[in-house]
C-alpha cells in the first residue's frame, strides 16, 4: 500500500431519518443496522483498511461520540480520532481534518468516506478508489465518485458530467444539483449525463486546502495559521477546537464542490446505497418471496407483502394480512407506519410531546 494514501471516515452525523433506532446519543453509524454483526462504522473501517494503510485511517466525529469510536474501533489510536466540538456541517469538518493530515504528510492523497453506505461489490469498489488515489497523486484535481442512477431518486444529489472523459476514466464535472424535485430528477436520469453523488471524495491534500481557501477564506486562514504556527500536534488541535465554534455552519457540497472549477467524476459501479432512510434500506436488503424484510429478530408473517421489520435479536414479531408496513422496535419506542413515511415528522412530534429524551 502507498504510505501517502489516507482515508477520512466521516462519522459525526445524527441520522435522524432512521429514528427511532438512530438517536442523538447513539446515531446510526454506531449501530448494526444491517444485522450482520458489525456496525456501519466498523464495516466502513474494514472496507477502507483494504485500500490504505490502517494507520492512515482518520475518524472525524463529534466530540460526544469519541468514546463510542474508541470502543468500536480500539485498533485506531486516539490521535487518529479528530473530533468536532460543535455541529458546524461538513465543510468545517473536512477543512479541519485536511489541515491535520497536511501537518502529518504534505504529500498525502485522501479519500473521504461516509460511514453509512452499503457497498455490495468490494473488489470493484477497491479498484475504483485505488484508481482515484493514483489520479489525484499526479493531477491537481478533486474527484468525486458518481453512481449511475437506476431511478429518479430525489434524496440524492446529482452530478452532471461531460460526455467524454478528459483523462482515462475521469470526466470533467459541469454542475452539481442538490436533491432535485421529482420532475427534474426524471429529466436528469433520462439525459444520461447525470450521476448520483456518492459523497465519496478523493484528492491530494494540497489541492483541497487550496480550493477551500478560495471558497471559504476566513475559516481556512484561521486553520492554516494554527497548523502552520504551532509545532506541537496536541496544542494546535486544542487551539483549532477552541476556535471551531466560531466557524460558520457550512455544507461542503454547496460551499466548495459547487464552486470549484477543478472537479472530476469517476463512475462507480459496485452496488452502492446510502443508508439514509428506512425505505432506502428496504430497497437494498434481501427479501422473501412476498417482498418482506426482517432485520435481526424473527418474524412470523401470514399473508403479508412488502413489509420491513427491524427488531432486537430476542424479539419475535407476528404480522397477518398487512402490506407496506415498517415496524421498528428500538429501546423505548415501537414504531409502526407506512414504509416511506417522513420519519422526521414523528421524531419532531415525539420531542414536542414527550421531551428531548426521544431524540
Amino acid at each position: 500500500m502507498n504510505n501517502n494514501n489516507y482515508c477520512v471516515i466521516m462519522a459525526g452525523g445524527l441520522g435522524t431519518r432512521l429514528w427511532p433506532m438512530s438517536r442523538k446519543v447513539y446515531p446510526k453509524q454506531f449501530q448494526d443496522i444491517l444485522g450482520c454483526g458489525r456496525t456501519l462504522l466498523q464495516q466502513t473501517y474494514d472496507r477502507y483498511s483494504r485500500i490504505v494503510p490502517p494507520e492512515n485511517i482518520i475518524i472525524s466525529t463529534h466530540v460526544d461520540y469519541t468514546d463510542i469510536v474508541h470502543e468500536q474501533l480500539p485498533e485506531v489510536a486516539k490521535e487518529r480520532v479528530v473530533h468536532e466540538p460543535a455541529f458546524r456541517g461538513t465543510a468545517p469538518s473536512i477543512a479541519n481534518v485536511a489541515c491535520h493530515i497536511h501537518a502529518l504528510n504534505p504529500k498525502a492523497n485522501i479519500v473521504v468516506a461516509q460511514s453509512d453506505q452499503l457497498v455490495l461489490d468490494e473488489e470493484r469498489f477497491i479498484d475504483v478508489v485505488g484508481r482515484g488515489l493514483d489520479f489525484v497523486a499526479d493531477n491537481y484535481k478533486l474527484v468525486v465518485i458518481g453512481i449511475k442512477p437506476t431511478c429518479p431518486e430525489t434524496r440524492y444529489g446529482y452530478i452532471q458530467a461531460e460526455g467524454n472523459p478528459e483523462s482515462e476514466l475521469f470526466y470533467k464535472v459541469r454542475t452539481f444539483t442538490e436533491k432535485p424535485a421529482l420532475e427534474f430528477a426524471r429529466v436528469f436520469v433520462d439525459s444520461g449525463e447525470f450521476y448520483w453523488n456518492s459523497g465519496i471524495y478523493i484528492w491530494n491534500v494540497q489541492a483541497i486546502i487550496d480550493t477551500m481557501s478560495r471558497c471559504l477564506p476566513d475559516m481556512m486562514n484561521v486553520l492554516k495559521d494554527i497548523y502552520g504556527r504551532i509545532p506541537d500536534r496536541d496544542a494546535r488541535r486544542r487551539q483549532a477546537y477552541d476556535l471551531y465554534t466560531s466557524f460558520p455552519t457550512a455544507s461542503f457540497d454547496l460551499n466548495v464542490m459547487e464552486r470549484a472549477d477543478n472537479v472530476f467524476l469517476v463512475v462507480g459501479e459496485f452496488g452502492w446505497a446510502d443508508i439514509g432512510t428506512w425505505d432506502t434500506l428496504y430497497s437494498t436488503l434481501p427479501k422473501d418471496s412476498e417482498g418482506n424484510v426482517t432485520v435481526a429478530g424473527g418474524s412470523l408473517l401470514y399473508g403479508c407483502k412488502n413489509n420491513m421489520a427491524v427488531l432486537p435479536k430476542n424479539k419475535v414479531l407476528v404480522l397477518q394480512g398487512v402490506e407496506d408496513l415498517l415496524v421498528v422496535d428500538s429501546g423505548d419506542v415501537l414504531m409502526i407506519c407506512k414504509n416511506g413515511d417522513d420519519i422526521r415528522k414523528f421524531l419532531n412530534d415525539a420531542k414536542m410531546k414527550l421531551g428531548e429524551k426521544m431524540a
